[in-house]
């Protein structure tokens, strides 16, 4: 492919345009060699302008390292940079080496280190740097006020945040609506409302500010009706509603205020691929997934995560090596531990286990949710001796199992028929992490027990359940009792059922199978008598044929 050569410029005057032209790194290197051939390496204008533009943050540091002597506002167009996204460490050290450099902090360099505070809560280091900012005589200041506010508000500091916003002489919306976000952050919106109403004036963020707030609640409907009276919506009122809906389980509304919305960004995508993902349909989210595509929009790593995690509720390998094309694609960094735990699920439930445990043996750092992962795939994979394995290696690193390492591990031995194991881990959730066992394994354990023949024990353990066992328990149980020929205690389950799921058709063909194994005609007669009796119908037999998606390779 070609490479666009940058021609050099004539003049001073034509670089600053040049630099704002630039549509790729490549660009910004050639102009970049053409200011330090013309020796302006020292000129603070267009040094300030690189790196306002500048993908690369590493980049923009190395030319600001280069320069003698930073002016102040080179010092904080890098610190908001740096504060843009959430790096409190790097964003606070150049903060003292600014100071230590002769660097004097003024009404824009405080915000931007606060933001940094505020994002990660460091609460602590945020009244640091408040201090100083009283000592510098700039607390008075509307945007180093508002960005403390901001600060205490996120940080569930609502006292501190009052206190700051009363003594500010000067406010503006941002202000206000700062003061609101801190009501809606420890949860009363009661106040939260009574400061928005009293704001002299409104704007979208504030509006979004209080149906945020109603959302994270869960109180849909009044966050629906302040939607409704908002005087102008932007997509961050959208997204807020769609998510909202979506966490709440009603796609249908998060579907349709999807496309409602005039406009749509990366995060409002997310919201709805997310919300399909996690409500389980899997195949709507990679369906939202190629009509964003086809959109030109470029996915972030949080889409990406949400695309995996449904291709790993699809079990698909060929979507899964679909998945990896977009990832390369758009150049999503794998080394962030959340999309690096998505992609090592995704392949081990997708069948991939070289690609998986080559990911897994490659991590910097194992968690208990990466071994689980892991354990699981092998699990689904009839790979059950290697899962147990893998389970007691995570034990032996020190890592400690919770209630969902004992549901995977439980779930491994049971698809294997690994009884002993079983009721080890069983044992062992309870007596050496002091675990009180979930109904989930118990039924882990009754399955188990239930699909290798031991069925009196499986039986014996439902009963000294605490609480009721579900009924997938007993519809386990029942199973088996077809299985292994077993009228006396099938008759027994059975009984249990009809009583849970008066009106499953399942659990009376089940008996009257077992019925039928045994010869017991009257029995089965009598049986279709009380269905009918009951009006129980038997549904009658379906495939399920899923649409295939188009997964031709990105564009």
């Amino acid at each position: 492919m070609p490479i666009n050569v940058i021609k050099p410029p004539n003049s001073f005057s034509s670089l600053p345009s040049l630099l704002r032209s630039c549509k790729t790194p490549h660009h910004l290197g050639q102009v970049h060699a053409h200011i330090v051939k013309k020796g302006l390496e020292q000129d603070h204008f267009l040094i300030t302008l690189f790196i306002s533009i500048a993908a690369s943050l590493s980049y923009c540091t190395s030319i600001f390292d280069r320069v003698l002597r930073p002016s102040i506002c080179l010092w904080n167009i890098l610190l908001k940079r740096y504060s843009s996204k959430p790096r409190f460490v790097k964003s606070v050290s150049l903060f003292m080496r600014m100071r230590r450099e002769g660097g004097v902090p003024d009404k824009y360099t405080y915000p931007s280190v606060i933001k940094a505070c505020s994002t990660e809560c460091k609460v602590w280091e945020g009244r640091a740097l408040h201090g100083l900012a009283v000592r510098s005589g700039l607390e008075g200041n509307i945007f180093v006020g508002t960005s403390l506010v901001d600060l205490y508000g996120k940080c569930m500091e609502i006292l501190s945040a009052r206190k700051v916003f009363g003594e500010m002489r000067q406010k503006n919306v941002v202000s206000w609506t700062a003061l609101v976000v801190g009501y809606v952050s420890i949860g009363d919106f009661a106040e939260a409302k009574r400061v928005f109403d009293k704001m002299p004036q409104k704007n979208v963020a504030s509006w979004n500010a209080l149906i945020g707030g109603l959302v994270k609640l869960g109180d849909l409907n009044n966050a629906k009706r302040i939607f409704d009276q908002m005087p102008e919506k932007d997509v961050v009122s959208y997204t807020i509603m769609i998510d909202g809906y979506a966490k709440a389980g009603d796609m249908a509304t998060a579907r349709s205020l999807f496309k409602l919305a005039p406009k749509r960004d990366i995060v409002a995508w997310s919201a709805l691929i997310s919300g399909y993902a996690q409500n389980g349909d899997p195949y709507e989210a990679i369906k939202i997934f190629t009509e964003m595509d086809a959109t030109g929009i470029k996915p972030d790593e949080f889409i990406m995560v949400s695309l995996m995690s449904a291709c790993s509720k699809v079990g698909s390998l060929e979507l899964a090596t679909w998945v990896d094309s977009h990832l390369c694609q758009n150049a999503i960094d794998l080394q962030q531990s959340h999309v690096l735990a998505a992609l090592l699920d995704m392949h081990a439930k997708c069948g991939n286990m070289d690609g998986a445990i080559k990911l897994f043996e490659e991590m910097p750092k194992r968690d208990v949710v990466s071994y689980c992962s892991m354990i699981q795939g092998l699990s689904i994979h009839s790979r059950g001796a290697q899962a147990v394995e893998l389970f007691n290696r995570m034990l032996h690193e020190g890592l400690i199992p919770d209630e969902v390492a004992f549901t995977v591990i439980l779930n491994a031995c049971s698809h294997a028929g690994l009884v002993e194991e079983g009721r080890h881990y069983f044992r062992t959730m309870k007596n050496e992490y002091s675990l009180i066992p979930t109904s989930d394994h118990y039924a882990c354990m009754v399955d188990l027990l239930s699909r290798t023949g031991w069925l009196k024990e499986a039986y014996k353990l439902l009963k000294s359940m605490p609480g009721e066992p579900h009924a997938g328990a007993w519809g386990a149980l029942l199973g088996a009792c077809k299985l292994y020929c077993n009228v006396e205690l099938g008759e027994v389950v059975a009984s249990r059922l009809f009583e849970i799921e008066p009106l499953n058709p399942g659990n009376y063909v089940l008996l009257s199978n077992i019925y039928a194994a045994a010869e017991r005609w009257l029995d089965v007669s009598l049986l279709r008598n009380k269905m009918r009796e009951q009006g129980v119908k038997k549904i009658a037999g379906c495939t399920r044929v899923y649409q295939q998606l188009d997964l031709d390779s990105p564009n």
